[in-house]
C-alpha cells in the first residue's frame, strides 16, 4: 500500500509542478489545468515506470491473496441457504 501511495502523490507532484511552470503563460484557467493533466500524464507514464510496475505487482498479489482465502458466510447467509435446501427438498 505505501508503493501507492508514493506512485500517487509523485503523480501529483509532477502534474503540480507542470501547472506551475505553465501558470506565467497560460494563467489560472481550465486550459492550463487541462494541458497540465496531459503533460503530467505523459511525464509519469515516461519516469514512473518502475515505481507503477511496483504497484502493480501490489495489487496483484492483493487480488491473489484475497482468490484464496475462502468466503466467510454471515449467519444471514447460512439460514437463507438452509432454508431454499429446506423448500427444495
Amino acid at each position: 500500500m505505501r508503493n501507492f501511495w508514493i506512485y500517487t502523490l509523485a503523480r501529483l507532484g509532477i502534474i503540480v509542478a507542470v501547472g506551475l511552470i505553465l501558470q506565467p503563460f497560460l494563467g489560472f484557467t481550465l486550459v492550463m489545468a487541462v494541458v497540465a493533466i496531459l503533460v503530467g500524464a505523459l511525464l509519469s507514464y515516461l519516469f514512473l515506470g518502475n515505481l507503477r510496475a511496483k504497484v502493480a505487482d501490489d495489487i496483484e498479489g492483493r487480488v491473489a491473496k484475497r482468490q484464496k482465502t475462502p468466503k466467510r458466510k454471515g449467519m444471514d447467509e447460512s439460514v437463507e441457504d438452509q432454508i431454499v435446501d429446506d423448500q427444495e427438498s
